[in-house]
């Protein structure tokens, strides 16, 4: 027969009128624990949470283990004087490894300390592209402005005034005016006389 006892440091002694808490939540569900146990004598381990006290199961002696869901934070405890009691659980470890005497690899760096006349070309640099660029932007928004203005220009240059008849002002009308007395009348057609006759060749 072997009994398995993994590492014997995570083994916990528990004294008598101590409990084994469960603080962890663990969500709104139940969660499956599993409890391992050395017991020295046959024991009666009792579960309690909200509920109250209620047998959970009775044990040993000997390596034990017990498996049980459960929802919500509870503690679990033997019954008094049965001799010693070891136990190891998941929930009860630390969720952390602590590294002994560890290696590293890295280090800070120090910034190197430059050189005063490069910090200062490089102040003018920015403070040029700085210039350059609200200049341009100034630009920019000038030749909107600009385009703007000629595209109002134009638009109102397209506007056609009408008369009261709805016609545009600059359409032909059909009446024809009769010539004013002392003013010459119209050119004779040529190869035509004034009766309408056809000239005498």
């Amino acid at each position: 027969m072997t009994i398995k006892m993994d590492s014997v440091v995570r083994w916990t002694l528990l004294n008598s009128g101590e409990v084994i808490n469960f603080d962890k939540p663990g969500g709104d569900g139940e969660r499956r624990v599993r409890l391992n146990l050395l017991l020295e004598n046959k024991t009666r381990l009792y579960l309690e949470n909200g509920d109250g006290p209620r047998l959970l199961a009775v044990a040993g002696p000997g390596r034990e283990t017990i498996e049980y869901s459960i929802a919500g934070v509870h503690a679990v405890y033997p019954e008094p004087d049965v001799g010693e009691v070891y136990y190891q659980s998941a929930e009860t470890e630390p969720a952390y490894a602590e590294v002994v005497d560890p290696v590293i690899f890295t280090k800070i760096a120090q910034r190197r300390h430059r050189n005063p006349e490069l910090e200062e070309m490089m102040f003018l640099m920015n403070q040029n592209m700085e210039r350059r660029l609200a200049q341009q932007s100034a630009e920019i928004e000038a030749a909107y402005q600009r385009r703007r203005a000629e595209e109002e220009a134009a638009r109102a240059a397209e506007t056609v005034v009408t008369d009261t008849t709805g016609a545009p002002a600059s359409a032909g009308s059909g009446e024809v005016s009769a010539p004013v007395a002392g003013e010459p009348g119209p050119a004779p057609e040529p190869g035509g006389s004034d009766d309408g006759e056809p000239a005498a060749s």
